[in-house]
């Protein structure tokens, strides 16, 4: 699931609302809602945003938080144009494994994208 699914469940769920009163309140389908928190729906458009937002009387913290949920669950990505080739290849050789990686696969990833750039010379001449 999104982040940004995650999130307006547990919105909902806060606020005591079940799907359907949730989608009466927001002028939408329990469908769509429901859609949504599985993830079936990418993250929703400006409107939708803003009929959460009022519709649950959201926090400025609530609402900085569902910003962050959304950028997070964003599923398109462009690369920039001066990526290596390695990149381009890295980024291909995962596209496969994503919704499949581990959570030991996802930590490894993510311990070395904390590497600080420079301190990897010595490996990038081995390879």
């Amino acid at each position: 699931m999104s982040p940004f699914s995650v999130y307006l469940k547990c919105l909902r769920l806060g606020r005591g609302y079940k799907q359907k009163a949730l989608a009466l309140q927001l002028g939408y389908e329990p469908s769509y809602i429901s859609a949504l928190e599985r993830g079936d729906k990418g993250p929703p458009k400006q409107d939708f945003i803003n009929r959460l937002i009022r519709g649950l009387l959201l926090t400025e913290e609530e609402q900085a938080a569902l910003a962050q949920a959304l950028r997070l669950s964003r599923r398109h990505f462009s690369l920039p144009s001066w990526a290596s080739e390695r990149e381009y290849t890295l980024l291909h050789q995962l596209e496969p494994q994503l919704g499949h990686l581990s959570p030991l696969q996802i930590q490894l990833i993510e311990l070395a994208l904390h590497i600080p750039a420079g301190q990897d010379q010595h490996v990038q001449s081995s390879v």
